[in-house]
């Protein structure tokens, strides 16, 4: 049985792509299609497998300036043809328009439904002002309607986090199967617990993560923080941090597992989909302290492994990181609670959920970590 797996664009290597590199390898697949592809990102990731870039790929600055390309990209995945006897499909944009003209039987497996769509309040505020009623007034209804009918084509469709299976059905009217993402937890698993001397942000500063949350906090708790991991947000915060901030900038693992090792909590003040961050520290023995929506609901425990906030206001978050800096937190629960989202667990998953839709026919190999 021939497969394909579709995933949004192939221009940096993060959560979404650690799913799309597992469909692949999991299913044996003989392809990778992506809207737009960095060919020197592929040939390291996939040295041995097929990568097949749509005509996106192909524009003015593509791998480095691809918001710009919103556009071309959804009308590349609706003509898509991709020929397969099956289709994978890893979404969080367009990509699962890709299903609007396969034949055989196709699997989504959601990140999230299109935040450009159905979370505009996340991504209007990048616009310029004269724009943004103009696209939510005229564009947005006109691209759910589209984004709706591309809805109905997966056979299967699978949500990352319980959340995202709720915006799936508010926005598609479709159930999804829950399958978190894979994460590497064994390698937090040996991380150290050490002095336990700051609190930890990692992660990419961008505006939706609330990374100036976590920062005014520890402003007003006077509390240190660490902050690992670089993007748009970081100039205009370093710029006005107070002394207790400190940045780290885009760091190699060996001082991200030190930082880790030295942490009394993770800061994670934004609303993720689901949230890799936070398991890992779990896995290292480290309670989060967290905004209470989102995918963080599927694991943190109030009071066992983190605390959470029903706000995103500083005097709320602030309140949660001095009570965290002071508890007494039980290491060994902390880290069983990562376990059940390991790598193996989602590749035993994802091969049951192939089974009931391929039946056995697509195993070439039993599936192993």
């Amino acid at each position: 049985m021939r497969i394909a797996v579709a995933h949004e664009w192939l221009t940096n290597w993060a959560g979404s792509e650690k799913v799309a590199e597992q469909l692949v390898d999991v299913s044996a697949a003989s392809e990778l299609v992506v809207a737009i592809a960095d060919r020197r990102l592929a040939a390291e990731r996939f040295p041995n497998l097929t990568v097949t870039p749509l005509w996106p790929s192909r524009m003015p600055a593509a791998t480095t300036r691809w918001p710009r390309y919103a556009l071309p990209m959804v009308a590349a995945w609706a003509t898509a043809r991709i020929k397969a006897d099956a289709l994978l499909v890893s979404s969080h944009f367009a990509a699962h328009f890709a299903t609007r003209l396969f034949d055989g039987p196709s699997i989504v497996y959601y990140h999230t439904p299109a935040r450009m769509l159905w979370r505009p309040e996340m991504e209007l505020a990048r616009l310029p002002v004269a724009a943004r009623a103009v696209v939510r007034d005229g564009v947005l209804p006109i691209m759910r309607r589209w984004d709706r009918r591309a809805a109905r084509h997966p056979t299967v469709v699978l949500a990352n986090s319980h959340a995202v299976a709720r915006r799936i059905a508010e926005a598609y009217g479709r159930q999804a199967q829950i399958l978190h993402p894979p994460v590497d937890v064994a390698r937090w698993l040996s991380v150290p617990r050490r002095d336990r001397s700051h609190l930890l942000w990692v992660g990419r500063l961008v505006a939706y993560k609330r990374p100036d949350l976590a920062v005014e906090a520890a402003r007003l708790t006077g509390l240190p923080l660490m902050i690992v991991g670089d993007g748009p947000e970081r100039a205009r915060l370093e710029y006005g941090a107070p002394s207790n901030v400190r940045f780290l900038g885009r760091a190699p693992d060996a001082t991200v597992r030190d930082a880790m090792a030295h942490a009394r909590a993770l800061v994670f003040p934004g609303e993720e989909d689901f949230g890799i961050a936070p398991i890992e520290a779990l896995a290292a023995g480290v309670p989060v302290v967290a905004f209470g929506r989102g995918g963080v609901l599927d694991y943190l425990r109030a009071g066992e492994n983190g605390l959470l906030t029903a706000t995103q206001d500083v005097a709320t978050f602030a309140r949660a990181l001095r009570r965290a800096w002071t508890m007494t937190w039980d290491e060994r629960a902390i880290r069983r609670a990562s376990e059940c989202f390991s790598i193996e667990r989602f590749r035993i998953e994802l091969g049951g959920v192939l089974d009931s839709v391929l039946r056995r026919g697509w195993r070439r190999r039993e599936v192993v970590a």
